[in-house]
């Protein structure tokens, strides 16, 4: 009997010992294995809401597993002045609808050359490179301008399409437009200095002016004019064509203006960025078939740059490549735009943003007063002629507006006591200037009205 038990004991013992190395040895190889390996990171800045970059994010990933992307949406100016500033986040790329913010970026060294190749036809821009011909940035969507309606607000409101950037200036329109700022907006700054391109600087800045007086509003970013639209806000809005795409199609109409004003997005890859590499890859990816067809989806319908892929696409990506084909387009000036890229959103704002109340009210009174005394009436169409010409004119000359010290002065992301001084006395003189304007019209409105209360009726 103790004989068994011994025997017994030893097999309790072997058994237990058996538990334990088997468990050893599990511990062993889980502390000596390798870390698993963590996925490459992709950083993106991009001015793109999530609704446009979601779905190609999820197919890259898709193709490569092995890389992990993260993206930041800021708005175009914002993300200029983070890379501006050095880049200090190391984002890999920056992807945009302003081709001119990555013009911009380039002549400030702030990009980094990428070798990538196009297979296939692609769209054609007659006189504007699609991609940056020294490889800094690269094209993929072409977008162009124009303006948005809401159908049952101009109904309500018993008004006509706009079917030209003329028949904005109508004074039916009065109270009934708008449109962003290009200070916070790259979208809005393609539109506005494709105006100034097409009519020229002086007359461009006295359009915009002419129409400001219609404006209901400036919204506070780009998306705020369709969202405006499709809430009856307001009934017509100034916008890129990619905005306009809504899903109320029975309500909401698009009408590019003649001429066309096409303008690439592009991606770029960036200084001071971890990836070289992997950011490539993207790039790749973006401009091969499986990332151009994404463009093509409904929730996007942007016009991609492969016209292989254009065959039987509904009309408002088809209506653009039409007007490309049949040169029903005005090119865009794109080193042009560089050089005054800060005077022009600063200077919109101290003409137009600032001072809308001014404008619209100055409008009103001249829109009441032709109905007082007839549009056929000489004298007064002199006087709206004088009053409208006086304060369309700017603080700032044609060849003024090319220089480079102005340029930088009005940066954004200037920086130092210096430079804060020199901005605000510019702007400090433009106020003057346009403070001197209203004054004169003011008084001239004035006058008429006084005279007008004295004749018997």
């Amino acid at each position: 009997m103790k004989k068994c038990s011994r025997t017994l004991e030893i097999m309790l013992s072997f058994h237990l010992y058996k538990q334990f190395f088997s468990v050893f040895i599990v511990a062993m190889i889980f502390t000596c294995a390798p870390p698993p390996v963590a996925a490459a990171q992709l950083r993106i800045l991009t001015s793109f809401p999530p609704l446009f970059y979601t779905p190609f994010i999820e197919r890259f990933e898709s193709l490569h597993p092995d890389i992990s992307v993260s993206i930041l949406n800021k708005k175009t100016t914002a993300a200029i002045d983070e890379i501006m500033r050095g880049n200090d986040r190391q984002f890999d790329l920056f992807w945009s609808s302003s081709v001119d913010a990555l013009d911009l970026l380039k002549a400030k060294q702030m990009l980094r050359r990428s070798q990538q190749i196009q297979k296939g036809p692609t769209i054609v821009l007659d006189n504007m490179n699609i991609n940056d011909p020294d490889g800094f940035f690269y094209g993929f969507a072409v977008s162009g301008i124009g303006w948005m309606w809401n159908s049952r607000y101009l109904k309500k409101e018993d008004l006509p399409i706009p079917h030209s950037w003329e028949d904005l200036k109508k004074p039916d329109y009065y109270g009934h437009l708008a449109m962003s700022t290009p200070s916070r907006s790259g979208t809005t700054h393609l539109i506005v200095e494709n105006i100034l391109q097409k009519y020229g600087w002086e007359k461009g800045w006295a359009y915009l002016m002419r129409i400001s007086g219609n404006f209901t509003t400036i919204t506070a970013r780009s998306f705020g004019v369709p969202e405006g639209i499709e809430s009856n806000r307001f009934g017509i809005g100034l916008v890129i064509d990619f905005l306009a795409r809504t899903k109320d199609k029975k309500n909401i109409g698009f009408l590019y203006g003649k001429p066309a004003f096409p303008v690439p997005a592009g991606i770029a890859g960036l200084n001071n960025s971890l990836n070289h590499d992997i950011a490539d890859q993207f790039i790749n990816f973006i401009l091969s078939p499986a990332g151009q067809q994404i463009l093509l989806r409904p929730e996007i319908n942007r016009l991609p740059i492969d016209r292989s892929l254009l065959l039987n696409q509904e009309d408002k990506v088809i209506k653009l490549l039409q007007m490309i084909d049949g040169k029903e387009l005005q090119t865009y000036d794109i080193n042009l735009s560089r050089q005054r890229y800060h005077l022009v959103n600063k200077l919109f704002d101290q003409l137009i943003t600032f001072h809308l109340r001014e404008r619209r009210h100055i409008w009103k009174r001249l829109i009441d007063l032709e109905k007082k005394v007839g549009k056929d009436d000489e004298t007064f169409k002199r006087l709206k002629t004088n009053i409208l010409l006086n304060i369309s004119k700017i603080p700032v000359s044609k060849q003024q507006s090319l220089a480079p010290e102005l340029n930088n002065i009005l940066s954004s992301h200037a920086s130092g006591q210096t430079a804060y001084d020199q901005q605000r006395d510019v702007v400090a003189t433009w106020d003057s200037f346009i403070n001197q304007q209203f004054q004169q019209a003011q008084a001239q409105l004035d006058d008429i009205e006084q005279t007008l209360s004295t004749m018997p009726n």
